[in-house]
């Protein structure tokens, strides 16, 4: 189950009138997941008063999951491109046996052509490797970014007053990541204080949206290193996969042609 369903259903199972502790039960116990474990958590230190929030906490979760999913699907492209210019030169060698040039022959009849085979793959390998590690370091990933906003929200929705809500939340946070809110939503939580201390405005909405814009703030971020990921493959794969190109294919094609060493 999703995070956003299971949010959903143990926000039905209050409005239903079903306690804390037994809804939790309905959806499998506290999961293991820290993010779902900090906000039901919560939940269960200020009350069942918080199902209409936990709702709007599930659209950004659905949101943030089908975004985390897009870019996925975006990266499968990069992915693919570079796999297929790793294996081009060994392909190539085997489309040249089948055509019958006896490339594989030459191997045997030259051994300084096993060297350049040997050094082509170590190229090759080296490409796989660092094309890898590329790829990986793109992998989007779900940030825990306007967690702690939203923690606050749903405190203050359960009746807690604004400082006691954030005390709460931020408590649990610490118990449940054991580290510090990132720096950016302690910042835009300071200003939304000042704003309700102001204006009077309703924080749980403020809070919901500031996390929300945190949450796509990260999900631009993930989509431009994706759109950069094609561009910066070329240089490994172009410095190394051509050598080794040149070292699998062409000398050997080159000595089958021309039936000498």
């Amino acid at each position: 189950m999703s995070d956003s369903l299971l949010l959903i259903k143990f926000a039905g199972l209050l409005r239903s009138g079903v306690p804390i502790d037994k809804a939790l039960k309905h959806v499998g116990g506290v999961p293991a997941d820290r993010e779902i474990r900090y906000l039901l958590q919560l939940c269960q230190q200020v009350g069942s008063a918080v199902a209409y929030e936990l709702e709007q906490v599930a659209n950004i979760y659905s949101y943030r999951q089908q975004a985390l999913e897009r870019l996925k699907v975006n990266q499968a492209g990069p992915k693919a491109s570079a796999r297929l210019v790793i294996w081009l030169p060994l392909i190539t060698l085997g489309l040249a046996q089948l055509s019958g040039l006896a490339v594989f022959e030459s191997f045997l009849r030259a051994p300084v052509l096993l060297f350049s085979l040997s050094l082509g793959i170590v190229l090759l390998a080296i490409a796989r490797l660092v094309s890898n590690r590329m790829v990986a370091a793109a992998q989007p990933k779900a940030d825990p970014a306007g967690l702690l906003l939203l923690g606050v929200a749903l405190a203050s929705s359960g009746g807690a007053e604004l400082g006691v809500a954030k005390r709460l939340a931020l408590g649990e946070f610490r118990r449940v990541f054991q580290a510090e809110p990132d720096e950016r939503e302690l910042r835009a939580l300071a200003e939304i204080e000042m704003l309700v201390a102001e204006t009077g405005a309703r924080v749980a909405d403020l809070l919901r949206r500031q996390a929300g814009l945190l949450q796509r703030g990260i999900i631009t971020e993930s989509e431009l290193v994706i759109e950069k990921l094609s561009v910066k493959l070329l240089l490994p794969l172009g410095l190394v996969v051509l050598p080794a190109f040149i070292f699998i294919t062409l000398v050997p094609l080159m000595v089958s042609m021309l039936g000498k060493v």
